[in-house]
């Protein structure tokens, strides 16, 4: 009796126990769910504050608190749920225990009253037994001594019996004592392991629901963790944007000031060409004022200038043609632009690898305005030649003006002097020519070294291009490398983690399977028959389990 309060009071101790941990568990499932639910938000709020100027990242930090502001929610409820579930295990288990305990404290109450009615029974036999051995006779007379004598023997058969049947009942009532004590042991014994298995059970479903929140909690971890490398990786996408318009804007400056001296230096080469085209005119219509005797020199000097002005007019059509190329070019340079620009959008991570390019290229701008500057040099060469000439045909038409006002007072002299002055003006006349023919050799040099260069620049472009296009290529082969190799470790990972959950599935169902085949089902229905109230294993249990 002592053993078995001592049980049932162990029992109580360790349901109330059980009770106090399971409301210490929901207790802190509950405080970090809100802690993660408090957290969330807060860096939900910092995303959507750091991407406000972009409408990209607006969107996307919109439908990442959606989803986040539903995920809390489905947790909360299925922790609920969960909550409910162990509650009603708990419950259940607590009324089998009650059951239990009932039930042996109606057995202990049987068996003290069969104890009892079975030690009246003994004293009365006792009784029974003291008085037949008192009522025997001492001494007496003859005639009494053969009355008792006959009657001793006629009813000593019926004592016998008495005896004999008290007897049988006796060991009856004792082989049901030691059957009744061995069923107790027995019933024990089997209380004692149901309550052990019982008790593994609820401690392994205690372990798998501990680990399955500390993976929800890593999970929920590794989630805001994400979320935190993906803000982070946002905002310095902004300021990489940012220094990229600003370098971009710089770029753009640079080339539209290029463009300007480049406009302004063939504005003034057309100047010069327009200025020596009327130049050129003034010296025709001066030769044309010559006198009769010199028509010869003029007819010559008209297929000469026949011969300049188709020069011209090919230096005209050349500076056309290069105007057109020009237009060309700046076509292109738009257009390779406009594709450069939208590259930079897709491939602004790849540009700090261009750099280097684009220092080179800097460098090659810089040997071109060199070469330009050169140009300009041999430019104001040719504007100095220029003067030179301008000089000499202001010298002659003060020559001729002196000839003009000496031919009326010496005529004579004068025909001899035009005879001079005629070979020297056609030696002259040769001089010009020479140099005319020289500015305009000089010309087209300038000229081709202008389109050679322009050409240079259009392969330069074309091979700049190509390189940015198979770097960039490149780069996003392995930017898609890169992607596919953190994308197959995490699904690993994933793998791994689902192949490791569902090992430890397959060995809870293994050790409920086995814990099911250690309780037959005689031993439930003993139980059963035992208690007369209800199963100490629930249906419900065996459904869960």
């Amino acid at each position: 009796m002592s053993e078995l309060k001592a049980r049932i009071h162990v029992v109580v101790l360790e349901n109330e126990k059980l009770q106090n941990d399971l409301k210490m568990v929901t207790e802190k499932t509950l405080r970090g769910q809100t802690v993660l639910d408090a957290s969330v938000p807060l860096s939900n709020a910092g995303g959507i504050s750091g991407d406000y100027s972009h409408v990209c990242g607006a969107a996307k930090s919109s439908c990442h608190i959606n989803e986040q502001a539903k995920a809390p929610t489905l947790e909360l409820e299925k922790w609920q749920l969960e909550l409910e579930k162990l509650k009603y295990l708990h419950e259940e288990k607590t009324e089998v225990f009650e059951a239990q305990i009932q039930s042996l404290r109606k057995a202990l109450s049987e068996s003290q009253k069969n104890c009892e009615d079975l030690s009246g029974r003994l004293k009365h036999q006792h009784l029974i037994n003291a008085a037949n051995s008192s009522s025997r006779p001492g001494g007496l007379c003859l005639n009494c001594a053969q009355h008792e004598a006959v009657l001793s023997q006629t009813h000593s058969n019926v004592h016998m019996q008495t005896i004999e049947r008290l007897t049988k009942e006796r060991d009856e009532l004792m082989t049901a004592l030691s059957t009744i004590r061995i069923n107790l042991n027995e019933m024990q014994q089997r209380e004692c392991s149901a309550y052990e298995q019982v008790k593994q059970a609820v401690h392994m479903t205690e372990e798998a629901n501990l680990e399955r929140t500390k993976a929800l909690v890593q999970c929920e971890q590794l989630k805001s963790e994400m979320e935190r490398q993906r803000d982070r990786l946002e905002k310095e996408l902004t300021l990489q944007l940012d220094k990229r318009a600003g370098e971009r804007e710089a770029v753009r400056e640079e080339m539209k000031k290029e463009k300007e001296n480049l406009s302004s230096l063939v504005m003034s080469l057309s100047q010069n060409v327009a200025g020596l085209e009327t130049q050129i005119d003034r010296i025709t219509r001066e030769k044309t004022s010559l006198t009769n005797q010199l028509e010869e020199a003029q007819n010559q000097h008209a297929s000469r200038e026949m011969e300049i002005n188709k020069v011209c007019g090919e230096i005209r059509y050349q500076l056309n043609q290069t105007k057109m190329k020009k237009d060309e070019a700046e076509k292109e340079h738009r257009e390779y632009r406009t594709k450069t620009i939208r590259e930079l959008e897709v491939k602004d991570q790849q540009i700090e690898k261009l750099q280097v390019l684009l220092n080179e290229n800097k460098q090659r701008l810089e040997q071109a305005q060199q070469d330009t500057a050169k140009a300009k040099d041999e430019c104001l060469k040719l504007t100095e030649l220029l003067g030179k000439a301008e000089q000499q045909l202001h010298f002659l038409r003060l020559e001729k003006e002196n000839i003009q006002h000496s031919f009326s007072n010496e005529a004579k002299t004068r025909v001899l002097q035009a005879q001079q002055r005629e070979q020297e003006l056609t030696q002259k006349m040769r001089q010009m020519e020479a140099q005319h023919d020289k500015t305009v050799n000089e010309l087209e040099s300038l000229l081709s070294s202008q389109n050679a260069l322009l050409s240079k620049l259009k392969e330069e472009c074309c091979q700049l291009a190509k390189k940015l296009e198979h770097v960039t290529e490149r780069n996003r082969l392995h930017q898609l490398d890169k992607h596919c190799q953190t994308s197959a470790q995490q699904l690993v990972e994933l793998l791994n983690k689902q192949n490791e959950l569902y090992k430890e599935r397959q060995m809870l169902t293994e050790e409920v399977d086995f814990l099911r085949t250690q309780v037959p089902l005689k031993t439930r229905r003993e139980i059963h028959d035992f208690s007369s109230c209800r199963p100490i294993f629930p249906p419900f249990f065996f459904s869960v389990y």
